[in-house]
């Protein structure tokens, strides 16, 4: 059975007793709800069983069926065992609402099966924390047709919140959850994830979650698309092999690129000569005239210039002609 409580808020004459607060059991799980004091823990477990209509929100099941299949476990001021009874007087009442045997030889041989026939005859306000909340627990499992326990404050008279935890989970089966209402001191010793009192701490099953999100295929094709598409991200190019960086670190290794595609070379197309081209009129011949091929170019040269060396090597003085042989005057 899955309870499911939606916004329950409880008035009260003087101020709200309990704040809108929201929570699903589902069956087999164990469950701790926590609040400050004062904060409607005991109304919370009364909506949650069935033993009071919320002011505003709604539960699930209804009132009948949750009275049916949910017990309430030690709430104080609503089936909190008298504190004067003795432990076989309260073990023998509680057999008595489940069916069972409750004479005093009945009551005797149950506590000795669990190990506290020690206390049989002592005051329920004098029973050690562990034994009295272990015995409640498994007093409250055995009602007939019980599928859901609710556990009210047992940080209230057991000072160790995980030996409480421990005692509540074993009574954890897949057909039989467990509700524990405490205070958020202990839930932060216990550090697990707790839900809180006055707050919405319902969570979409699994199923919910991918039916809420899943998108049918007319809402595919209908998604916006960006008026903006994201521009393109330019290729890094890689730094050449005598690159020198100025912090001396080695550049990032860029990404390879695919090589390119390379077209076909084509066969290359035959040499063709050349057509002779004229000379310009103002190129300059390959081979200088030179000075004595144009009268008169020589002496001025040889009043202005060095003259160079001569065949022999002897360097010509300057205002010296060079010798001339006769013969070659008279040819």
């Amino acid at each position: 059975m899955e309870i499911h409580a939606q916004r329950v808020g409880v008035a009260g004459p003087h101020g709200p007793l309990l704040k809108p607060t929201s929570l699903r059991v589902p069956p087999g799980e164990l469950v701790v709800v926590a609040g400050p004091p004062d904060a409607g823990h005991t109304a919370f477990g009364l909506v949650l069983s069935g033993r009071m209509r919320p002011t505003t929100g709604s539960v699930t099941p209804d009132a009948a069926g949750l009275r049916k299949q949910v017990v309430l476990v030690d709430s104080p001021g609503v089936n909190e065992p008298e504190a004067s009874l003795s432990l076989s007087g309260v073990v023998g009442e509680e057999l008595a609402m489940n069916g069972r045997r409750s004479g005093r030889k009945a009551v005797a041989d149950w506590l000795v099966e669990r190990g506290a026939e020690e206390h049989i005859d002592a005051r329920f306000e004098y029973v050690p924390a562990d034994v009295r909340c272990k015995l409640m627990l498994e007093l409250a499992a055995g009602r007939p047709g019980a599928r859901a326990l609710i556990v009210d404050t047992p940080d209230r008279y057991h000072g160790d919140p995980a030996g409480w935890l421990r005692l509540a989970r074993e009574h954890v089966t897949p057909e039989v959850s467990v509700v524990v209402l405490c205070t958020t001191t202990s839930a932060a010793v216990l550090d697990i994830p707790v839900a809180r009192l006055g707050a919405d701490n319902t969570l979409p099953t699994p199923e919910e979650h991918t039916a809420k999100h899943a998108l049918t295929p007319t809402e595919r094709d209908l998604r916006p698309v960006s008026p903006h598409p994201a521009p393109p991200v330019a290729p890094t190019a890689a730094p050449a092999d005598n690159a020198v960086t100025t912090t001396g670190a080695s550049p990032a290794a860029a990404p390879e690129q695919p090589a390119p595609r390379r077209p076909a070379q084509e066969p290359p197309a035959p040499e063709q000569a050349a057509p002779d081209q004229p000379k310009p009129d103002h190129a300059q011949p390959d081979h200088p005239e030179p000075d004595h091929a144009i009268p008169g170019r020589a002496e001025a040269g040889a009043r202005t210039t060095k003259q160079p060396a001569t065949d022999v090597g002897e360097p010509t003085r300057p205002g010296l002609r060079p010798a001339v042989d006769h013969a070659e005057e008279n040819q």
